[in-house]
């Protein structure tokens, strides 16, 4: 007996059962077929097309599920986002194909990865009945194997990884550009903006290269609270900037290199009110913890009143500028 039936392969294909399609008991079969194949190849003295690499580049970018396709003359050819992996029958020495999507792709020393442990994996094929044009999701034990070859301090599975940029001086001053793949651009207007950020992040950087630098910050997890729950929780106050400047309580976890950001922010609501109702009298209250222009304070306030009263020394940015 296989691993799916009908029943337990429709139940991880939700997307697929739609009008006019239905598993058949021709998937089962070549679900089945295909998780044997895969689970009975693996082994544990070498890595395999359609084991998983948690791979870790020179430049310290972690990728989690980095894909193997094939290997050959003793390098996997690994894709570090693979998107889909469908398989095939084939007569091939494993007896299926590996066809994926995504990227980037590169090649890898099997001599490079050290085995870590096994866990199950997503695979898919088109659908044996007559509506084809859907995939069939299933899963299949692999082993996942470690190649790390970082050149940095540290890695994206520890840190956020951001590039700052210079890019001019104005009238209006010095304007900064700080660039993350995952969350996105944000320009600072002043070098006091960009150490503040800097400590309120914890922040290092690596090196410098031509007008950029390499930064690594802590990873910041948020935590939405009551107002009740806010006072109540006993963290460094603080100021960020989320629809605006407002109010905010700060945990440094350095162990994981995490800040926590705790807000006043949407709260479940005891009394049994009409949503518009409940949402106006939350947003009456949220303001309280918003930042008026009359109180001229800033972003990462706490860092700013250190660096202003010496308290911690400024990063050495010049190498920026040249």
């Amino acid at each position: 007996m296989g691993k799916y039936t009908i029943e337990t392969l429709a139940e991880i294909n939700a997307e697929y059962l739609m009008e006019n399609y239905k598993i058949l008991q021709t998937d089962i079969n070549m679900v089945n077929e295909y998780v044997d194949m895969i689970e009975r190849t693996r082994s544990t003295r070498e890595p395999r097309p359609g084991d998983t690499i948690c791979y870790t580049a020179p430049n310290g970018e972690y990728y989690p599920q980095a894909h193997i396709e094939h290997i050959a003359d003793g390098k996997a050819y690994v894709c570090e986002q693979a998107g889909v992996h469908i398989s095939r029958n084939d007569q091939n020495i494993w007896g299926y194909h590996l066809a994926s999507s995504g990227g980037s792709w590169l090649y890898l020393p099997v001599s490079e990865l050290r085995y870590l442990r096994q866990e199950e994996k997503r695979f898919w094929d088109f659908g044996k009945g007559m509506y084809r044009m859907k995939g069939i999701n299933f899963y299949a034990t692999v082993n996942v194997w470690e190649c790390d070859i970082n050149q940095e301090p540290f890695s994206t599975r520890t840190h956020d990884k951001y590039y700052l940029y210079y890019l001019k001086c104005n009238r209006r001053g010095k304007q900064f550009l700080l660039s993350n793949r995952y969350l996105g651009d944000r320009r600072l207007k002043s070098e006091l903006e960009v150490q503040a950020w800097l400590r309120t992040y914890r922040a290092v950087i690596s090196h410098f290269n031509e007008n950029k630098a390499v930064v690594w910050a802590y990873k910041e997890k948020f935590h939405f609270l009551s107002p009740e729950g806010y006072e109540k929780l006993l963290a460094e106050k603080d100021i960020m900037r989320m629809n605006g400047l407002r109010y905010c309580k700060r945990i440094y976890d350095s162990k994981n290199s995490t800040l926590h950001t705790y807000y006043v922010w949407y709260w479940n609501d005891s009394e049994k009110r009409d949503f518009a109702v409940t949402s106006g009298i939350q947003n009456e209250i949220r303001k309280k913890y918003e930042i008026n222009e009359s109180e001229k304070l800033g972003e990462n306030q706490r860092a700013i009143e250190e660096l202003r009263s010496h308290k911690i020394e400024y990063v050495d940015l010049r190498p920026l500028y040249l």
